[in-house]
């Protein structure tokens, strides 16, 4: 077996702060994922059905499948955390260089939004939109290049970004992380929310999230302001991306 490190990233909070965000399931869904019926029957499944959570070492560890075995890593990093998170997998894997994944962008994404939670609003209660395109041969750019974000790709974490997009948004703030399959940059128009792009590997066979998705998510919108936001997003997100 071998380990390889999907993300390693500071917080800048207390370890057993980040450690119990990651224990109990109301503080989990402050960050986890986005608002949907299922979110809680959800985090039940994954963090407490299927995670063993070794309380010494602050390592929590999830289900393997098909040999592979995913876990988060809580280390103090002076008066913060460090999170990392691991996957454990056959050793004949060597190089994952440009390999896309739908799992791993998926928890890049989820770990990201508890950093900004823990850090900016000590998980206070959000407001997330999500919105997927289905799997399937189609006409258009993923949505990186749709938004106009494509170069952000190789942008540095802390640098600044500023976009017209062509949802109406006019929008800046800072590149929090950047990889070839998805971006996250913080929006201080939403309350110090977040902007998470994820372009999928293929067009037919990205996985759960068919060709990409976007995840917005806002702090301290009332709902008149957030009802126009998720109105403006989807209108575009519907006419880019037909089901």
């Amino acid at each position: 077996m071998s380990d390889r490190v999907l993300i390693d990233l500071t917080i800048s909070a207390p370890v057993e702060e980040v450690w119990a965000a990651l224990r109990d399931p109301e503080k989990i869904a402050r960050w986890f994922g986005w608002e949907s019926d299922s979110l809680a029957a959800e985090v039940d499944f994954i963090f407490v059905e299927h995670a063993t959570a070794d309380e010494a070492t602050k390592v929590l560890t999830f289900g393997g499948f098909g040999g592979v075995q995913d876990r988060f890593e809580v280390l103090a990093d002076g008066d913060g955390a460090r999170l990392r998170v691991m996957r454990s997998g056959p050793a004949d894997q060597t190089s994952w260089d440009d390999v896309y994944e739908d799992m791993t962008e998926g928890w890049i994404t989820f770990v990201l939004q508890l950093k900004q939670a823990l850090e900016r609003h000590a998980l206070a209660a959000r407001r997330t939109l999500w919105l997927t395109a289905p799997k399937g041969e189609r006409d258009g750019a993923r949505p990186m290049a749709a938004l106009g974000l494509a170069d952000l790709t190789g942008a540095a974490p802390g640098s600044d970004w500023t976009r017209s997009l062509p949802t109406g948004d006019d929008l800046s703030g800072k590149v929090l992380y950047a990889s070839r399959w998805q971006v996250a940059l913080t929006v201080p128009a939403w309350g110090e929310g977040l902007l998470i792009c994820h372009d999928a590997g293929s067009w037919i066979d990205g996985g759960g999230h068919g060709a990409g998705m976007v995840v917005l998510t806002a702090y301290g919108l009332d709902d008149a302001a957030f009802a126009d936001l998720e109105g403006r997003w989807k209108t575009w997100w519907q006419k880019s991306y037909p089901a």
